[in-house]
């Protein structure tokens, strides 16, 4: 039976072969159906059955989650989302309610300045054409009438 040992910081170590190995080695060696024994280094307490099944169950939701297209739409689906709403947050585009509130101030404006400008209207007098000095027009039809 192979002995590995391992420690707080998740790394295993392979007392046979003397040397640190990874996760996917020690999987390897599971799905060889390799007898092995995994033991704390710090309390030599038999842990096999607890890391077998957290390899196991790692192994196949990440299988599982690999091969799902939905979770991969959904996941992408998400990060876009928050994405855009990061970018919004950041542009600080108006909300519905700024911009109905502004478009109703525009209106009450508009209205004031049409008042005014009939105020304006009402209080001037009327601009009449200059009237022609009657003096100046017999002079100048007598010149009209010697050409």
């Amino acid at each position: 039976m192979r002995t590995i040992k391992t420690y707080a910081n998740g790394r295993f170590y392979d007392t046979l072969k003397k040397r640190y190995m990874s996760k996917d080695q020690l999987v390897a060696l599971i799905d060889k159906k390799e007898a092995i024994k995994i033991i704390m280094h710090n309390t030599g307490s038999d842990v096999t059955q607890s890391v077998l099944k957290k390899m196991s169950a790692g192994a196949t939701s990440k299988k599982e989650s690999m091969l799902n297209i939905d979770n991969l739409r959904k996941w992408v689906s998400d990060q876009v989302d928050r994405r855009i709403a990061k970018a919004i947050e950041l542009i600080s585009l108006p909300t519905k309610g700024q911009i109905n509130r502004l478009a109703a101030d525009i209106e009450i404006l508009a209205k004031q300045v049409d008042g005014l400008q009939h105020r304006l209207v009402k209080t001037k007098p009327p601009v009449e054409p200059p009237q022609p000095d009657p003096a100046e027009t017999v002079g100048q039809q007598v010149q009209q009438a010697a050409k």
